[in-house]
């Protein structure tokens, strides 16, 4: 009866073993992944934008004259500012993050911030990366092949496959190219981290210095989408199965202990 009440105990204790460790194993990857959703237009169906903007640009002339500006949805003045001088062909780092009221963007020492008490969603899982470059030949600002560049390559300091968005100004005087491309991560986001680029041709005009403005642009705005996944379900219920193994097997063991 021992031998029997001792296989027991070693068969409840393999088998909570075994269903906690499945547990454990079904947690997911530390990689993110992000998907590309699609280029243009509105918005996805689902999608919640999170009523913040942040936008890059040329430079323009007196009170007016900033390079990165943060404000509510499509701003037509930015409630947070900077200056940045951009260089030719210059990858420039930053990162944007996200608590669930205040949007922060950071390019070295600069932060600008932009806070809402009541947004209309508070997770982040969803954004688009939007770059334009229009020529204005005539009047010496933006030559053709003037390129606006914008790349995410970290989620949360986490290194993924990088997504991005290109611009380069078209030939014909007056006409622009705008890449708005959405992307969807399968993880909550806090922190978006990648570089942008602006360049232009050898013996072309310095658009920040030609006071271009957003001719020469960038911006992302993120969203809440609907397929955001619940965490780590299969952990939960694996150690919810162990722990209700454990307990009825604890169980049994106490009856036949009476009984012997």
């Amino acid at each position: 009866m021992n031998l029997i009440r001792n296989k027991l105990i070693t068969t409840s204790l393999a088998v909570g073993v075994s269903v906690i460790g499945f547990g454990v194993l079904s947690q997911p990857a530390s990689a993110v992944n992000v998907n590309f959703v699609q280029e243009g237009g509105n918005p996805p169906d689902g999608w919640t934008n999170l009523n913040w903007t942040l936008e890059g640009r040329a430079g323009a002339k007196g009170p007016r004259d900033w390079e990165l500006g943060i404000g509510e949805d499509n701003f037509p003045i930015p409630k947070d500012q900077f200056h940045w001088d951009w260089q030719n062909q210059q990858e420039v780092p930053w990162t944007l993050d996200w608590d669930g009221n205040t949007v922060s963007f950071t390019i070295q020492d600069q932060t600008i911030s932009y806070y809402q008490a009541t947004p209309p969603a508070t997770s982040f899982d969803g954004f688009y990366l939007w770059t334009r470059s229009q020529t204005e030949i005539e009047k010496g600002k933006v030559a053709p092949g003037t390129e606006m560049f914008l790349q995410v390559d970290a989620i949360n300091g986490i290194d993924i496959d990088p997504v991005s968005s290109s611009a380069v100004a078209p030939e014909t005087q007056g006409n622009q190219n705008i890449t708005k491309n959405y992307f969807s991560s399968d993880t909550q986001i806090s922190t978006l981290s990648g570089i942008a680029r602006m360049s232009w041709l050898d013996g072309a005009p310095n658009p920040n210095q030609a006071h271009a403005r957003s001719r020469v642009g960038l911006k992302i705005e993120g969203f809440s989408t609907s397929s955001t996944p619940v965490p780590e379900p299969l952990t939960l219920l694996g150690s919810a199965t162990a722990l209700g193994f454990g307990a009825w097997f604890k169980r049994q063991y106490s009856k036949q202990r009476k009984s012997g």
